[in-house]
């Protein structure tokens, strides 16, 4: 049985090819009579675009890589929606890819998207040395960096202002009275968390208080992590009457050790968190957090691509900041 041709459908439907592949694309207006027509010829000859064929006209897949460290953190879902609901009225398909912020998993994933000839890329990094992107560099793939990755010959780049931001969670729990304040983040280099200690440092610096190593703590990205983490700390006997985590779900983790421990929140310890994932405002005590803004990321992200790809936007790469915004709710 031959294949059904996009201009069978124009046949049935009453008009030209073009206009099918335009009510198909949604890359030009067409009437909703028209797109009716077309949809109603699409489903009784139940017809399916020719993807690969397309793909060797055009020299354009219509898809776009989202490369991630963990799907699972409630952070990275909501960019994915910030992309997807930018890039999907324009006819492209987002790919996800989680690498577990495994180095060789994130080279393999650059590697094979790549190879797949997809018309973009949307990178979240935490342990390639942008040093050995060299071949992105080369490629005519356009590319958008979420986070603080450094190599802006890479492309452009979408962040936060992480530094920023965690000064004033922490300025929060000084104000309040606290004095001996932990620090919970990833190992250095991995991810945000270097800026986010960063602003906790300068925090405890403009209020005149001693850095403390012994209240650094270092986790992975999750709550079972973090929570052995701070449940370590706390065997140790030290003294502790507030923590500024570098993510919700590391701060969620905490507030689990400090349960098992016995500690109040905030009664005992106040806890603030980064990002403002649904779960903060839904765990008790609800969580103070800086409002990472994940979904307009998301959007900044792709619309920049867009421009790239589209060659709206041409010349040097553009770094865009989206502040975070401080959400005071119970833990603190």
């Amino acid at each position: 049985m031959s294949r059904t041709r996009i201009a069978d459908v124009a046949q049935v439907a009453g008009v030209s090819p073009t206009t099918v592949s335009h009510a198909l694309s949604g890359r030009r207006p067409v009437s909703a009579e028209t797109v009716a027509k077309v949809d109603a010829a699409v489903r009784q000859l139940d017809y399916r675009a020719n993807v690969m064929a397309r793909a060797l006209r055009t020299q354009r897949t219509q898809t776009i890589a989202l490369i991630v460290p963990d799907i699972t953190n409630p952070f990275y879902p909501m960019v994915a929606r910030g992309v997807q609901d930018t890039l999907a009225p324009s006819g492209y398909q987002v790919v996800v890819c989680s690498t577990d912020a495994v180095a060789a998993r994130e080279r393999a994933y650059l590697d094979d998207m790549l190879a797949r000839s997809v018309d973009g890329l949307i990178i979240d990094l935490f342990r390639t040395d942008p040093g050995d992107l060299a071949d992105l560099v080369n490629s005519d793939v356009p590319v958008v960096m979420l986070g603080p990755m450094a190599a802006s010959d890479i492309g452009d780049r979408v962040v936060g202002d992480d530094r920023v931001s965690t000064a004033e969670a922490t300025r929060h729990l000084l104000d309040s009275g606290r004095r001996h304040v932990a620090f919970l983040g990833a190992a250095t280099g991995v991810g945000p968390s270097d800026q986010r200690r960063a602003g906790y440092e300068d925090a405890l610096l403009g209020a005149g208080i001693p850095l403390d190593p012994a209240l650094i703590v270092e986790a992975d990205y999750t709550r079972a992590g973090a929570a052995a983490q701070v449940a370590a700390l706390l065997s140790t006997g030290i003294e502790l009457d507030g923590l500024v985590s570098a993510n919700d779900v590391g701060a969620i983790g905490a507030i689990d050790a400090f349960a098992a421990a016995g500690l109040r929140v905030p009664e005992d310890v106040a806890v603030t968190g980064f990002d403002d994932i649904e779960a903060a405002s839904l765990v008790r005590p609800s969580l103070t957090t800086v409002d990472n803004r994940a979904y307009d990321k998301g959007v900044v992200c792709a619309q920049l691509l867009l421009q790239r790809m589209t060659g709206e936007l041409d010349g040097p790469h553009r770094e865009i900041v989206v502040p975070g915004r401080f959400r005071i709710r119970e833990s603190a």
